[in-house]
């Protein structure tokens, strides 16, 4: 078990895998890896993850595979794993100069308890400084390895581009479930819907299959109805008006 206070965390990298995410999901993904970072890893039972994310049944039926996309086969993450593994080296060998520092000193009586103040100070156990490369939480599984030429045709065509790593992801579990051709054509047909409801997400797209969707054509426009005052709106000749107000007038007499 890990007894780190604090654990790295990149602002940038993780809102870039994590735009997919709802509100809810957002914080269950971070108890999990807080849960990942004291523990090691995290369990086998899925309803004990579900427990420590603090999700009902049904929220966890419902988020279970946008979070499953953030973390490798048997919920591992890779990149907690090589944060773990190189903090627990170094603060390893801090603590084995401060027990060498503290050793030499105690030839030098003068200089004990210095000596072993500065070892005291040393072994806290805290992690080292590291670049914001090497800060991510990220999973290793969340980066693309090469450029997929099929994502891509994907990605400029879906109107709205957010949670691309993500994405990229739930893109090549798609395609083993449908053709090219065929995300493509729902793409085309989603892009041109013409009601007011809010964009999906490409995940959220991609992983409830979107793609075979069959949405209702959107009701003709009904025609104004006349004010009225229609007969004034067509231009009138002289003669044409003339020969009206006789009419009206034969009729008022009769």
């Amino acid at each position: 078990m890990s007894n780190r206070a604090w654990m790295p965390l990149h602002i940038a990298d993780y809102l870039a895998d994590t735009g997919h995410l709802t509100a809810t999901e957002h914080g269950a993904y971070l108890l999990l890896i807080m849960h990942y970072w004291q523990n090691g890893s995290l369990p086998e039972n899925e309803r004990v993850i579900a427990r420590i994310a603090k999700l009902s049944p049904e929220q966890w039926e419902e988020s279970r595979d946008m979070l499953a996309m953030l973390f490798g086969p048997g919920w591992k993450h890779k990149r907690i794993d090589a944060e773990l593994s190189k903090a627990d080296e170094i603060i390893e060998k801090r603590r084995s100069a401060a027990e060498a520092r503290y050793a030499k000193a105690k030839t030098n009586t003068s200089d004990a308890n210095a000596k072993h103040v500065q070892s005291k100070c040393s072994d806290t156990g805290a992690l080292p400084t590291t670049n914001n490369q090497s800060s991510s939480l990220r999973s290793e599984d969340a980066r693309a390895p090469s450029i997929d030429p099929d994502f891509e045709r994907f990605w400029d065509a879906y109107p709205n581009k957010t949670g691309r790593p993500s994405a990229e992801k739930a893109f090549s579990q798609a395609v083993k479930r449908a053709s090219l051709d065929e995300i493509m054509a729902g793409v085309a047909t989603y892009a041109a819907k013409t009601d007011d409801r809010l964009w999906c997400s490409p995940v959220r797209w991609l992983s409830d299959d979107r793609w075979k969707d069959q949405p209702a054509k959107p009701p003709d426009k009904v025609p104004p109805k006349p004010n009225g005052l229609s007969h004034l709106q067509k231009f009138q000749t002289r003669d044409e008006y003339l020969a009206a107000e006789l009419a009206r007038s034969e009729r008022s007499f009769r």
